[in-house]
């Protein structure tokens, strides 16, 4: 069954549309700008939604029993002059089934067949991330900060579970600062793979395996006959939770524009924050039960994680564009047989372990050469440390001056999570400047309000609730500022910032314990908050001069220009101011 085809000439043969019939199908070959036959109007490149390869085996069949080295072609204004067509733009034609709507992909084809042929997003197309409805992205940031609440909420809870769980493992105060540092140890470095591989691999797989991980090694960690277990399943919690962290800050990037990233930011600096002061009050109760305390703290964790598993697995999709279409390309190569389809990023893929070394190294490439990040990770990472050493004190400075017991020391960490939401979601660089100042300043009223003369507990627990909020504030900042820096590629800065924030909480409770005992309780956090002080003034120079070192940094400004082509396509080219022939879009 031959088609019928016309054709016309004219001295820019790339911007015709050639259609051919064939039973009730229609198949368009668009090259660069189609135009409507019947409303004379531009038209958008064909979508693609390749039929049966048995048709484009016929088609071929067809071609070379005709011996056709030209093909007919009708001009949208009905001008009837001959179409020359060259034989190598007929080996780069691609056949469309009708109906075209079943899909939103778009093919960018250059020159001859052998080619590649680059499959991209449909301008509008709801399967982008970045173009799916708020409803939906709210549902997938909320899924994705919820990891980030279970890995705080294991992070900070076991500091309440410390007096039961020393006795009934016979372990040491510095066995069970341990476990609270080798967590944060964990959190810190695993990022620099797994963040990077995320945007490789994907976010979804990333975030299967991480959670059945974090769930199931906290039954060892409830099962532990000693401490060296403990400590090592607290290790491994601690890797496995970074994923909550790192690749969900990944997430919003993917699926927010930087004008929209105020709120889900704010959500994701809350839900990492915020449930380090909440975690700790239910565990306190907990460890108050003689019937339960330590290991049914390691339990809740184990339940609470497994619930979100279930969730992961029916409800959180792909959020990397990049990811998507390899797929897809793999996808039309399969049905297709033509190899020729493929995403740009696959062009850029390397081996396996060029990749992993990719993955290890681009995260501290960014913390050495990249102004912003360090400067960054270094005022965090010390406000993280102070937060893990306060973990540690809390518990010893209440204790002591004020005779509370497990379920009340628990309580003295709510006014870490108390009111910090009504924090505005534009806590950007204006937020921080303020932050810094407030957070050396809750440091000091923490200090010097628990002395043995203060009988009211009241004091410290206000310097707390000040040290919070700063430390909120901080962290929003920090990751908002970084997300918006680098772009599709924020969870690789994310993973050096995470990486020095956590060495910082790895190494701070160590010397915490022995510091308190050895000093008066107001000059051993004296120090914490000179050291505050000191790094204040971070956010103030990048206020001053961030325009100026994002200005400089080549790496930043690769990761926005790729940012912008992907909100902002570049418009078709008019066929009428085409100077020379370019990529076709079919």
């Amino acid at each position: 069954m031959s088609p019928s085809m016309s054709t016309s000439s004219s001295p820019d043969s790339t911007s015709s549309l050639l259609t051919t019939k064939r039973d009730d199908d229609v198949f368009s070959f668009g090259l660069h700008d189609s135009y409507d036959e019947k409303r004379l109007q531009p038209v958008q490149p064909a979508i693609i939604n390749h039929h049966h390869r048995q048709h484009q085996q016929q088609q071929q069949q067809q071609q070379q029993q005709q011996g056709q080295t030209q093909d007919q072609m009708k001009p949208p204004c009905g001008n009837t002059d001959a179409l020359s067509l060259k034989t190598d733009v007929e080996k780069t034609a691609l056949s469309i089934t009708s109906q075209p709507s079943a899909s939103s992909f778009e093919v960018v084809m250059q020159g001859e067949a052998v080619n590649p042929i680059y499959v991209e997003f449909m301008p509008g197309d709801v399967r982008n991330p970045r173009n799916a409805s708020r409803l939906h992205k709210w549902t997938t940031t909320i899924i994705a900060c919820s990891f980030t609440i279970l890995a705080a909420g294991a992070g900070s809870s076991i500091a309440l579970g410390f007096p039961s769980m020393l006795r009934d493992l016979h372990g040491t105060e510095e066995e069970g600062a341990a476990t609270l540092s080798l967590f944060g140890l964990g959190f810190g470095v695993v990022p620099l793979l797994t963040a990077p591989l995320s945007e490789d691999l994907g976010r979804r797989p990333l975030f299967i395996a991480s959670i059945i991980i974090f769930a199931l090694i906290h039954v060892v960690a409830a099962e532990a006959k000693n401490m060296s277990t403990v400590i090592l399943a607290r290790f491994i919690a601690g890797a496995a939770g970074s994923t909550g962290a790192t690749v969900a800050a990944g997430v919003v990037a993917d699926i927010w524009a930087p004008s929209d990233r105020g709120a889900p930011m704010s959500l994701f600096a809350l839900s990492a924050v915020g449930v380090a002061g909440l975690a700790p009050t239910f565990a306190g109760l907990i460890e108050q039960n003689p019937h339960l305390q330590w290991r049914w703290i390691q339990w809740l964790n184990l339940i609470c994680s497994g619930a979100y598993a279930i969730v992961v697995l029916l409800f959180f999709n792909e959020t990397r564009g990049d990811v998507i279409l390899t797929r897809e390309a793999h996808k039309l190569r399969k049905e297709t047989g033509d190899t020729r389809y493929r995403a740009r990023v696959e062009d850029e893929r390397t081996s396996l372990r060029q990749l992993i070394t990719t993955s290890c190294t681009r995260p501290l490439y960014l913390l050495a050469t990249e102004p912003i990040v360090l400067s960054i990770s270094l005022w965090i990472g010390v406000a993280w440390g102070v937060l893990y050493s306060q973990l540690e004190s809390i518990g010893l400075v209440f204790q002591t001056l004020y005779q509370f017991n497990s379920a009340q020391v628990g309580l003295a960490f709510l006014p870490m999570s108390r009111n910090v939401k009504r924090i505005g979601p534009e806590a950007r660089l204006y937020a921080a400047m303020v932050a810094a100042v407030l957070f050396p300043v809750g440091c000091f009223i923490y200090a010097w309000t628990a002395l043995h003369s203060v009988h009211a507990w009241i004091g410290p627990m206000c310097g707390i609730f000040t040290f919070f909020v700063a430390l909120f504030i901080m962290y929003l900042a920090s990751f908002t500022y970084l997300a918006d820096s680098y772009g599709i590629y924020a969870s690789s800065a994310l993973a050096g910032q995470s990486l020095c924030r956590n060495i910082m909480a790895t190494i701070f409770p160590l010397f915490t314990t022995k510091m308190y005992a050895r000093l008066p309780f107001q000059w051993a956090s004296t120090i914490f908050a000179c050291l505050a002080t000191l790094l204040a003034v971070i956010p103030f120079i990048l206020f001053w001069k961030g325009p100026q070192i994002r200005a400089r940094s080549q790496f930043a400004n690769k990761m926005l220009l790729r940012e912008s082509q992907l909100l902002n396509p570049a418009p078709q080219q008019s066929p009428t101011s085409m100077s020379a022939p370019g990529p076709s879009k079919v």
